[in-house]
């Protein structure tokens, strides 16, 4: 029992651990302008596929997550407080040899990260009333395409089921790291990977075995 808890964890915990470390790769290595830059392009690429209507909605969604997030709660202004008021209370004492501004521009990076975080994850969020019917017909004709099978005596592929689901894992994975690369995203990102997801429930699910 204790096995089978510690396997379900281990994605969830590979998950996060990507994840940190992605985060603190932006941290330490992005450089302020090209992410700027990025952001820009990524801005300018949704408008011109989604139209401004929907950029302006997405910008607004994901601006006022991070205020209510970071901005409203002071934890934003505390790292700035923390990392740098230190370095200013003691300036006449303490040549910091510009140490002061490099951690004011990495944490720029990382706020403007996280920011873009958010504006992917609203992005994403405009892209679920399309997506989730379309997920939900997968897995309901996948089931059915089960049931014809089993009338039929036909075989269900337990490999075909074991690498779809998977593949569903990995896939769900990489959306949910996605919004923290350090690259421009297309906008047709999402509805490529949730079409990926689709596909790849509908295979698990006509495949599950007749008997469990």
């Amino acid at each position: 029992m204790a096995k089978e808890g510690k396997k379900s964890r281990s994605p969830i915990m590979l998950l996060v651990t990507i994840l940190l470390m992605e985060a603190g790769l932006v941290f330490l290595l992005m450089p302020k302008d090209p992410l700027v830059q990025m952001r820009e392009r990524e801005f300018a690429s949704i408008q011109t596929y989604l139209g401004e209507k929907t950029q302006v909605k997405v910008k607004k969604m994901a601006d006022d997550w991070f205020v209510a997030s970071f901005v409203k709660t002071g934890f934003m202004q505390a790292t700035y407080d923390f990392l740098l008021n230190q370095w200013e209370q003691e300036n006449d004492r303490f040549d910091d040899r510009g140490l002061s501004k490099l951690v004011d521009r990495r944490l720029d990076v990382f706020w403007l990260s996280i920011h873009q975080a958010y504006y992917r994850f609203a992005v994403m969020a405009a892209w679920l009333p399309y997506l989730l019917p379309l997920l939900f017909a997968s897995l309901v004709d996948g089931l059915l395409q089960r049931e014809i099978r089993k009338w039929q005596f036909s075989f269900s592929s337990p490999a075909a089921h074991r690498v779809a689901t998977k593949a569903i894992y990995l896939v769900v994975g990489m959306a949910l790291l996605s919004p923290f690369f350090p690259l421009a995203l297309p906008p047709l990102a999402m509805p490529l990977m949730m079409g990926a997801v689709a596909l790849s429930l509908w295979v698990s699910a006509a495949n599950i075995q007749k008997r469990i």
